[in-house]
């Protein structure tokens, strides 16, 4: 059985070793000349960035990158790309304000606790952590459903023996997450209100106040899953997996053709037979991919709502080693007041990448922005909007860190126009983790037509590596038999 893979990022490469793991003979198209779509690693003038995925969480034993590594064999063949981290994020909210989350929830707590002196944050963070090690541990299987999920199947997919422990969190995905953090303080700082805020829109791509209790939890509890620094870039990770599986590049697929039994692709010179054909591309911002099937067309349109209204707007620059000094982690979160009119979400991530050439290190610095609003600029307006945003973000990280502006090099940017030319997308993080659109609102990843799958953000279980290693799981117990 032959699997034709579209797309080779995290989904791509994910999803086609899982179905190589099944004895699937797989072979993947990707439109551009590197791997990896969002998360990848570029080169530039010999120094290797970041282009938005900057850590590797889920690696600690029972979690799902760390069982989907071990499936594929692969655990010893990536280990040396990897560095497991302790200290995982400075979340900065003055030069002079700041606390570090660490790989677990005590000495996390403690720092909080020391910023923010006061009851309820033991009982709260061993919640977060207890919750996010039973959700991402505990093997599902959710039926298939004829690809479409409902209340009831999550429902009767955790009344199994082995899901029993999750079904107490069911009601979370229901429940607002303010109204949990209520069930543990009586108030909240502002500041540590402020972070819960950034995090929640970093993980789960909704506001705090939309937010669901539960997609609100796992977002707090990324850090204790086992997080790991990629030595060379997520795209050296990518790269190590990818030696895998047979990977064409420059090879946009054009269309796809739904046939009696199995899929036409076609490609710039040519077309291909296939019984099975995986997506993980951003398949709702391409459907016209199945121009010729108008059923597919409209089975998935009806998910288009509830993709994330957000883009990105990325700042990439390189800087003296020496400016390393004035950070405690490779990753920070600043916190700021300054949504600059709207235009971004107030939180800025930085993640240090450090190079072979020993005297500099490159960062990414990321935050969220409204896609409508970059919608309604001509070119002239997006450049000089570029250039303003480059340049405040640049000086808050200048002013936050006490960094001398003669150490930072080289800085250049992203916008989600420039995501929308290299990557093929708009809209970054898929579908927004509120109240209004639970699990079972979202495509499985199995869909109605018979030998079409997904591996991507655009289906279970949602954006990023956790998300995509969840849905390749799901994909793998269902295909097993």
């Amino acid at each position: 059985m032959e699997v034709i893979v579209i797309g080779a990022g995290i989904g791509g490469i994910l999803g086609a070793l899982t179905m190589k793991s099944l004895g699937y003979d797989v072979f993947i198209f990707e439109r551009g000349a590197r791997i990896g779509g969002c998360a990848t690693t570029f080169v530039k003038e010999g120094f290797r960035y970041n282009a938005g995925a900057t850590t590797l969480p889920g690696l600690k034993p029972g979690f799902p990158m760390y069982r989907l590594l071990t499936l594929f064999r692969m655990q010893d063949k990536v280990k040396s790309t990897l560095l497991l981290e302790d200290l995982i994020v400075e979340v900065s909210f003055t030069p002079e304000r700041s606390f570090c989350i660490f790989s677990d929830s005590e000495r996390t707590c403690e720092e909080i606790a020391r910023l923010f002196p006061g009851k309820g944050h033991k009982k709260f963070f061993a919640f977060i952590e207890r919750t996010t090690k039973d959700i991402l541990t505990t093997p599902v299987e959710y039926p298939l459903n004829g690809g479409r999920f409902s209340p009831w199947m999550v429902l009767k997919a955790v009344s199994k023996p082995q899901g029993l422990k999750l079904l107490p969190y069911l009601a979370l995905i229901k429940k607002g997450a303010l109204s949990l953090l209520s069930s543990f303080y009586d108030s909240v700082p502002s500041e540590l209100l402020s972070y819960f805020r950034a995090q929640t829109m970093i993980v789960g791509q909704v506001e705090l106040e939309k937010a669901n209790a539960l997609a609100f939890a796992l977002s707090l509890g990324y850090f204790f899953t086992g997080i790991s620094h990629c030595l060379r870039g997520v795209g050296g990770f990518l790269e190590a997996l990818a030696r895998e599986v047979p990977i064409r590049l420059n090879s946009q697929v054009e269309r796809v053709k739904k046939k009696n039994r199995g899929y036409v692709v076609h490609i710039k010179d040519g077309k291909l037979y296939a019984q099975n054909v995986l997506l993980s591309i951003p398949i709702l911002e391409n459907l016209s991919m199945f121009s010729s099937n108008q059923d597919i067309v409209k089975h998935f349109s009806r998910f288009t709502p509830k993709l994330s209204p957000y883009s990105a707007f990325v700042v990439y620059g390189r800087m003296k080693r020496k400016a390393l000094e004035n950070f405690k982690a490779k990753h920070a979160l600043i916190i700021t007041d300054e949504h600059q009119n709207g235009w971004t979400s107030g939180y800025l991530y930085v993640s240090l990448l450090e190079q072979e050439n020993p005297d500099f290190v490159t960062f990414t610095i990321s935050t969220h922005t409204p896609l409508k609003l970059w919608n309604a600029l001509n070119k002239d307006k997006i450049k000089e909007m570029k250039t303003l945003l480059e340049s405040r973000i640049v000086d808050t990280l200048i002013k936050r860190y006490s960094l001398d502006p003669n150490d930072i090099v080289e800085v250049f940017s992203a916008t989600p126009y420039t995501f929308k030319r290299y990557v093929n997308r708009f809209s970054l993080g898929g579908f927004t983790a509120s109240t209004d659109t639970p699990i079972w609102s979202i495509p499985n990843n199995f869909t109605p037509f018979k030998g079409l799958y997904l591996t991507c953000d655009h289906a279970f279980a949602g954006q990023g590596f956790m998300g995509i290693a969840l849905g390749c799981l799901n994909l793998y117990q269902g295909l097993k038999g």
